[in-house]
């Protein structure tokens, strides 16, 4: 019996590892996340290489302010292009705040500069 119980400790060693990198995500991107505006402001970070830190921003109805900060040392954009929204940073001023007011529905969002979009940094907003 003792050999029995002494395979079942390292299978459940592996299973709780296993489950425990499924918890943190993998992949390294840190592109992937959701995240939830509270009280109608989000955070979004823009890192080098082009990436944002959220792919999903999950808000209601209504006023949302964005506060983006610059987390490498070139410049992005947090752009929506319907209806009209852009704010930018830099790596002299690396925290940028704007407001749009969003309907219910889906709206792309995007770095605007030449091949950012392209390299991964895009998103969407999910108003509902």
């Amino acid at each position: 019996m003792s050999r029995r119980c002494n395979r079942r400790v390292p299978l459940a060693v592996l299973l709780a590892s296993g489950l425990l990198l499924a918890a943190c995500g993998g992949g390294g991107g840190g592109g992937s996340q959701t995240k939830t505006a509270t009280g109608g402001k989000i955070d979004v970070n823009a890192f080098d290489p082009f990436r944002f830190d959220v792919k999903t921003i999950n808000a209601s109805p209504g006023p949302l302010t964005v506060t983006l900060h610059e987390k490498g040392s070139t410049e992005h954009t947090f752009t929506i292009t319907s209806p009209k929204f852009e704010i930018k940073v830099t790596s002299a001023i690396p925290d940028a705040t704007g407001t749009v007011t969003l309907a219910a529905g889906t709206y792309p969002f995007k770095c605007s500069f030449d091949g950012h979009a392209a390299a991964g940094m895009v998103g969407k907003i999910v108003v509902g």
